[in-house]
């Protein structure tokens, strides 16, 4: 029995919110169902508890 190693996002595909991910071994240069994302991070910053010290 063989593990699957998780396959690394392509760039592109990281900044999209639709499911169809595509490894990093593609090269991709567009899109056509390509929806950004509405915001601009890549990670979840919580920092608004920092306004209540």
């Amino acid at each position: 029995m063989t593990e699957k190693k998780p396959q690394e996002i392509n760039k592109l595909c990281r900044r999209c919110i639709r499911q169809c991910k595509q490894p990093t071994a593609v090269l991709m240069l567009e899109c056509p169902r390509f929806q950004p994302r509405p915001f601009k991070s890549d990670k979840h910053k919580f920092q608004q508890l920092d306004l209540f010290d």
